[in-house]
Order: C-alpha cells, then sequence, then structure tokens
C-alpha cells in the first residue's frame, strides 16, 4: 500500500509538472509579458537568498507586477524553435511583501486569467480550472496505467497504431494536453482513450434513407458496406430489422457517442417516428488512434472519423458538413488528371483521404453527433507492420525515465550508417526537410494545395536505416486551395468547394500554412533534436532557412518571403482560445481561433551574436584616432563591474530625460538581468584612452520593439548612445558616434543600422546626419515620435574613407590570422 500511494503522489508530480511545461509554454507564445532573467541579484536580497540555495542560473521572469505578482521560472532549455523545457519549482514573489513561495499549476493559471482580463475581459475562471484539473488527472492516470500495464513507447520501429497509441504526455502546443472534458468515469476514459490501449464494438443505427445524406468518391454508399457486415453477424434479430427496413441505412457509431445521441431530443423523437433504431453494438473490435475519435481496426479498408461531444484540447471534435465535404471534394480532386499530376510530381507525400460521409438530418436541420467521415485505411495487412508514427509521437518527451523515442530512433540510425549520433541527427533532420519542404511548396504553388500539415496530421515513415522515407497526410479539415488555382480547380473537379468552403484568398493561407507547417510541424521537430541535445538548435534552425531560400525566386505566392523575411509570424492561442472559452469546431470558419505574433526563427539567420550575444567580456573594438591622439576600445557590459558605474550615468541630469532609466539600481539591475539573456539587445561600455565614458545599447530590430513600426528588414542593426561626461574635452563625441558605426559595421550581419531619435531632438539629427544617416520617414512609435533614419555601410565609408581604411586593415589581419 505504501508503495503505490508513493507512485500515486510521484504520477501526480510528474502530471502536474508535464501540464505546466505545457502551459507556460503555450502561455510565452501567446502573451509578452515575459523575458529571461540571469543570473543572481546584487541588490535584490529576498530574490538572491532564494536562488543561491538553486543551481538554476538562467529563469523566465513573468511580469505579473501589474497585479501584485512576478514568477521565476528556471530554464533548463530556451528554444527559438518555440518550446521551452522548464526545471522545477518555479515560485512567485509578493511585490508588496518580497515574501517568495512555490508556485502551483493552478496557481499560475489564476494569474493568468487575472491578467488576461485586462486585454481580453471577464474569463470563465471555473470552467478553466477545471479543464486544467482534467488534463492533471487524465494525466496522472494514465502514467500509473503505464507504469503497470504499458509497453515501451520509444521503440524505433514501432507500427502505426503503436505510435498513435503512444502519445501519453499529449500535444505539448496545448495548455491541457491530456484535456478530455466529457468523460463520465475513469472506466470510460480508459474504454475510449488510446494511451490505454481502449477497443470496443462500434454501436449500430437504422435510419430511414429520407433522413441520410451519404457521399462517397468510391462510387458506392457506405451504408450498404454496413448493412452487409451486419448481415454477416448471424444475429437473427438483427436480421429480421434488416430485412424488415429494406430502405434504411445502417449507421454506424462510437460507442461513447451512441448513448450521448439517445438523450437528445431529435434523437428521441425520430424513435418514436419509427424514423430510428437503436441496433446495439456489434462487429469486430475497433481502437481509437491519437485523435481519439477516429477508430482503427487492423483488417478493415476504412478508418471510422466520428463525432465526439467530447472537449478534446481545444474543442468538442465534432465533424462539422463543411469538413465532410472538403474530405469528399479532395478524394474526387485526387482521382482527376489535376489531382493525379500533383500525386505523380510529388510522390513524398502520400494523401490518406476520407472519400465518404455520412450526416443524419431530422426536420431538415442536422444531427452533428451523427455526422461521420470514412477513412482509407493504408494500414491494413501488410501495412499493419509498417514503422509509421505520427509526428506528435515523435517530438514527445521521455515518458517514467525512458530516453525519448527520437533520441532512439537517432542513436539506432547512427548505428545503422556507422555515423557519429550528433552528425546522424544533422543528416536526418536534413533527409527530412528535403521530404517536407519542396514538395510542401511545390503543391502549392503549382495546385494551390495548401494543407494543415501539423504534428497531428502528417506521419512519418521511416526506412530500414531509420531515416524518414515518405509522408502521409490525412484529416479531412485540413484541406484548403488557393483562390489563385480556383479557376484549375473548378475546371478539374467543378463545385469543389461549394459546400466545404476550402477556396479560401491567399492571404488567409500564407500566415495558417506557415503556422501548421513551420511552427507546429518542422520546427517541432527541431525542438525535440535540439531540446535532447543531439544538435545545435540554432543550426538546425539555420538549415530550415536555408531549406526555404533555395525557392524565393521561383515561389509565385509569396510564401517564401513570408516564411524566411516576415518580423514575425501567427501562432495559434490555444490558452487565449480556452480562455475565452472558444471552441474551434463551433467558431466561424474565417476566425476559429485566436492568433498572436510570434518571432520568427528563421531570421536568426541574420543574427549578431557580436553586436546582441557577446560571448566573450574582452574588448570587441579597438581604434586608434591620431588627430585626437585618443584610443577608443568598445567592451561588452560586465554587470558585476560595471553597474553601479553606469547607474551614475543614467542618474546624471542631462541623461534623464532622454533615457529616462534613473531612479534606484535594484530597478536598473533588473533591467539588465532581463536585457543580456534576450535577444532584442545589448549593452557595451566604450572606454576613452582606457576610462569609460560612454554606454552604446545596439538593438536589432526583428525582436526590438521599433522593428513593429516599419517594414524592417532582418539585417537592419541600430544602437542608442550615452556619453556620460559633460566636459566638451571629454566628450570625443564625434569619435565615439565613429565608433559606434565602425563597430556595427564590421558585423557581416549587418545591413544597414538605423536610427530613431525623437523628433524634437534637433541635436542627435545634426550628430547623426555628420555620420551618414539619411531621414527615411518619421514614424510613430509607443513613446514618441521619430525620425527614422538609415545609414548604409557604403554611405558611411564614402563620407569616411579612413573608417573604411581602418576595416579593411582589420578584415586582413584578420585573414592573416586565420590562416
Amino acid at each position: 500500500m505504501e508503495t503505490n500511494t508513493l507512485d500515486s503522489t510521484k504520477f501526480q508530480q510528474i502530471s502536474e509538472e508535464t501540464n505546466f511545461n505545457a502551459l507556460l509554454n503555450s502561455y510565452c507564445r501567446e502573451f509578452t509579458n515575459w523575458s529571461r532573467y540571469i543570473g543572481i541579484p546584487k541588490y535584490d536580497e529576498p530574490l538572491a537568498n532564494y536562488l543561491v540555495t538553486t543551481n538554476d542560473r538562467l529563469h523566465i521572469r513573468f511580469d505579473f507586477t501589474a497585479i501584485g505578482f512576478e514568477v521565476y521560472a528556471p530554464l533548463k532549455f530556451y528554444a527559438d524553435s518555440g518550446r521551452h523545457v522548464f526545471n522545477f519549482p518555479i515560485i512567485e514573489r509578493n511585490i508588496d511583501t518580497d515574501a517568495i513561495n512555490p508556485l502551483t499549476i493552478y496557481r499560475f493559471m489564476e494569474l493568468a486569467i487575472q491578467f488576461s482580463t485586462q486585454e481580453f475581459g471577464a474569463v470563465d475562471a471555473n470552467l478553466v480550472k477545471q479543464r486544467l484539473t482534467n488534463s492533471v488527472e487524465n494525466l496522472e492516470a494514465f502514467l500509473s496505467f503505464f507504469k503497470q500495464n504499458g509497453k515501451p513507447v520509444n521503440f524505433a520501429k514501432m507500427s502505426f497504431i503503436e505510435a498513435e497509441q503512444s502519445l501519453f504526455l499529449g500535444h505539448n502546443a496545448h495548455p491541457f494536453p491530456k484535456g478530455r472534458s466529457g468523460f463520465n468515469s475513469k472506466e470510460e476514459l480508459f474504454k475510449y482513450s488510446p494511451e490505454t490501449q481502449g477497443h470496443f464494438q462500434l454501436a449500430y443505427f437504422l435510419i430511414s434513407a429520407e433522413n441520410i445524406v451519404e457521399k462517397n468518391a468510391e462510387g458506392f454508399d457506405m451504408t450498404d458496406l454496413f448493412r452487409i457486415e451486419l448481415l454477416d453477424s448471424n444475429n437473427t434479430e438483427i436480421i429480421s430489422l434488416l430485412d424488415q427496413h429494406p430502405d434504411y441505412k445502417v449507421v454506424p457509431m462510437h460507442p461513447w457517442e451512441a448513448q450521448h445521441l439517445l438523450t437528445l431530443p431529435q434523437v428521441k423523437a425520430m424513435e418514436q417516428e419509427k424514423l430510428l433504431i437503436f441496433l446495439g453494438h456489434f462487429g469486430e473490435l475497433y481502437t481509437p488512434t491519437s485523435s481519439v475519435r477516429t477508430v482503427y481496426n487492423a483488417s478493415s479498408d476504412w478508418m471510422l472519423k466520428f463525432s465526439l461531444h467530447v472537449k478534446i484540447t481545444n474543442s468538442e471534435r465534432v465533424n462539422l458538413v463543411r469538413e465532410l465535404h472538403r474530405g469528399y471534394d479532395v478524394s474526387k480532386l485526387l482521382k482527376t488528371g489535376y489531382g493525379k499530376a500533383a500525386k505523380a510530381e510529388f510522390p513524398e507525400i502520400e494523401f490518406i483521404t476520407d472519400p465518404a460521409f455520412i450526416t443524419v438530418n431530422y426536420k431538415n436541420e442536422t444531427i452533428d453527433g451523427f455526422n461521420i467521415s470514412i477513412r482509407h485505411n493504408p494500414f491494413k495487412g501488410e501495412g499493419t507492420e509498417k514503422n509509421v508514427t505520427l509526428l506528435a509521437a515523435l517530438c514527445q518527451d521521455g515518458l517514467l525515465g525512458q530516453k525519448p523515442r527520437i533520441v532512439n530512433l537517432i542513436e539506432e540510425a547512427s548505428i545503422s550508417k556507422n555515423k557519429t549520433v550528433a552528425h546522424t541527427a544533422v543528416s536526418w533532420f536534413k533527409q527530412y526537410l528535403h521530404l517536407c519542404v519542396a514538395p510542401i511548396v511545390g503543391l502549392y504553388n503549382n495546385f494551390g494545395m495548401a494543407f494543415e500539415f501539423h504534428q497531428q496530421n502528417v506521419m512519418v515513415e521511416l526506412d530500414k536505416n531509420y531515416y524518414p522515407a515518405k509522408l502521409y497526410f490525412r484529416d479531412n479539415q485540413g484541406f484548403f486551395f488557393s483562390d489563385a488555382k480556383a479557376e484549375a480547380l473548378e475546371k478539374a473537379s467543378p463545385g469543389i468547394a461549394t459546400e466545404s468552403g476550402s477556396i479560401v484568398p491567399n492571404a488567409y493561407i500564407l500566415p495558417k500554412l506557415t503556422y501548421y507547417l513551420l511552427i507546429n510541424n518542422i520546427l517541432g521537430v527541431a525542438n525535440a533534436i535540439a531540446s535532447n541535445g543531439l544538435a545545435d538548435e540554432k543550426n538546425l534552425i539555420d538549415l530550415v532557412y536555408l531549406e526555404f531560400k533555395q525557392f524565393e525566386n521561383s515561389d509565385k505566392t509569396g510564401l517564401i518571403d513570408y516564411i524566411i523575411n516576415r518580423r514575425s509570424w501567427e501562432v495559434k492561442g490555444n490558452l487565449l482560445t480556452n480562455l475565452c472559452n472558444i471552441d474551434e469546431a463551433s467558431a466561424p470558419i474565417d476566425n476559429p481561433a485566436i492568433y498572436r505574433e510570434f518571432p520568427n526563427p528563421l531570421t536568426k539567420y541574420f543574427f549578431s551574436e557580436n553586436l546582441i550575444k557577446p560571448k566573450t567580456n574582452e574588448v570587441l573594438y579597438s581604434r586608434f584616432f591620431p588627430k585626437e591622439n585618443v584610443t577608443i576600445n568598445i567592451r561588452p557590459f560586465n554587470i558585476e563591474r560595471d553597474l553601479e558605474m553606469v547607474h551614475d550615468w543614467f542618474n546624471q541630469e542631462h541623461a534623464k530625460p532622454i533615457w529616462k532609466m534613473d531612479g534606484p539600481i535594484r530597478g536598473l539591475e533588473l533591467f539588465y538581468r532581463t536585457l543580456l539573456p534576450n535577444d532584442s539587445s545589448h549593452s557595451f561600455i566604450g572606454e576613452i584612452n582606457g576610462e569609460p565614458t560612454f554606454t552604446i545599447e545596439p538593438y536589432w530590430p526583428m525582436r526590438d520593439g521599433v522593428g513593429a513600426c516599419y517594414e524592417a528588414l532582418t539585417t537592419d542593426y541600430g544602437a542608442h548612445l550615452l556619453i556620460a561626461p559633460t566636459d566638451k574635452d571629454k566628450k570625443f563625441s564625434f569619435e565615439t558616434g565613429q565608433a559606434l558605426m565602425d563597430f556595427i559595421f564590421e558585423q557581416p550581419e549587418v545591413g544597414k543600422c538605423i536610427g530613431e531619435a525623437a523628433v524634437e531632438s534637433r541635436a542627435m539629427h545634426i550628430f547623426v546626419t555628420r555620420l551618414g544617416f539619411k531621414l527615411e520617414k518619421v514614424i510613430q512609435m509607443p513613446y514618441k515620435m521619430a525620425n527614422l533614419t538609415f545609414c548604409y555601410r557604403d554611405w558611411y565609408w564614402d563620407k569616411f574613407p579612413e573608417a573604411k581604411a581602418y576595416a579593411m586593415l582589420k578584415t586582413a589581419q584578420f585573414e592573416t590570422e586565420e590562416i
């Protein structure tokens, strides 16, 4: 009994921490009141006293000071790809009392709810907490089941259904990864869940043909097939009923949904009017796939995707009529010359289509619980043993001490290829990119096909060496087409989008396709590889950039430009969708969820580490100005060495109105401890003849707020400058400005330098003009109206040939040292 109690406590802790990781990541994607925080403070004694008792030196600080709190979450792995890994415990600090306490997942949700109401209004806090509790309790139950009954979920080779039923930790892009609100008991949960290999007979209804609409791109009625299956059951009572109603149609149903349907007034009325007869449960056993509502039998030609009035992640999983038509439309299209050409040109992707559907109507209204999508099953017979895995399972973290599957997979591949694990991880990812990017870009450009290639919809078939060999795409909901190809699509398959609404504007597609393909899919794979220490995340993201970059000139849709050059993408707000109680399934087609801006990770290809993330505290720039007889050095800001000095500088009268960073040193320390580890800006100290006299803060508009105020390029960089001395004989202002420009243009990632001085600052306008800047336009920033000025390297060098000579000499010296 004691062991069981200990296991229960352990499973509860693991479940809470897994859900907490998912919740924190959802919050980070959807809100901006957070930043990285580095080190142990000197002037914040309460926080310092706590942090010295831990081994964590890098945190994410969630700024809830507007509601009286701040939260510190220790970072195990920070990810540009979008999913961080956190350590525990997480703490909160009361701003008024400085009291620091461990933070539970439920308390964090309270803070998130309270904070979100400032932007989104009232939130049903009780409902959100119920969903969170449901997810935590479900995962705890699944972990207990796995410990007692489960087989490993991380083998390098796994069958389709083994992989489908291995996703114990859920979708890490959702705040409630194991939410199953609707199942009424643990017995129901286990019977109908893939994690527990639930299995069950299907329920069947006999329904008047006049109340049914069905279509099948394969050319026959699926209800006839279901009737034959029941006639083969040898159940005399059922056979008698079928004989009595030869014109009625047989409709299978998920057994849980069947019980739900029987409680509905419309269904009860149909029963009374003899339009519908519930037959009971018959036939072979089916088992759920990872989506819960789609069921599989290894001997059947079909998988059945039922409606299920259970809240799973973001919505009750109900098939909408327009989605049923999408599956049918695509199935028809792929049989045409147009569709066959697409499949022939890009055989790397196999579409698992949903050619048939069934709906039931009563008094001209569809009863959505009966809506069924019927999908081809390529994983039957010999196909049952294919090494095929859904992407979400491949990206899953390790379970109860097991290695994650991606680790085992890469290790086995390295043995097979006789290469190092590090080499294999990168080459495996390259192979995945080749398999994914060119076909998907080509399908959109050549055929207007823009499908939701996210982790749940994409499956990867692995070859004998455990490398990606083929992709499968499924999901009748996720088929969309560009209006640029509307004429060709209509010609190939007349009426293709009449019922489905699947032809949509290119402007709508670009952010959605980018979200599903990049954020959810490709970067999810990169994250799984990098977070497990198999490869460097920056290198993987650079590979993604280069893979898309090669199609920039041939792309006709704007997709590539959007993916590689745009400052930010759109990410689905799964947390906000729940906080605002939006059900994606029933929301309007043009606005099914809340989307938020997400920093484009691919722009990091042009990230200047020397300017924003220097890896040294040593001098990075030094130049002698002979006329003035001064040497100017620039080195990175060192918080232990320089904090008190710059605090004095910022509190000088001439600095206060411009920088607005005067005040207590504790606040300035917080500023630097969040500035230094982040990607928007950095701080440097300038020395003239060895004496610190100025500070510069280079910034990158791709991450800095100014980038949202104009059409920023990935190669734009800017800088702020504070010269401390007021004595004109010590300032050397112009030489300092030249040193700043030299230092920025030394970096090969820089295309142009920008400035954004306040319009009323005439002196600064004159200063930057002397340095070679030209006025582009006036922009409105959150706190000022600013003159946006540009300066290119050639402009600066043309104005100051000696600066060019200095740069050329330094480059030559560097190349000599390299040789």
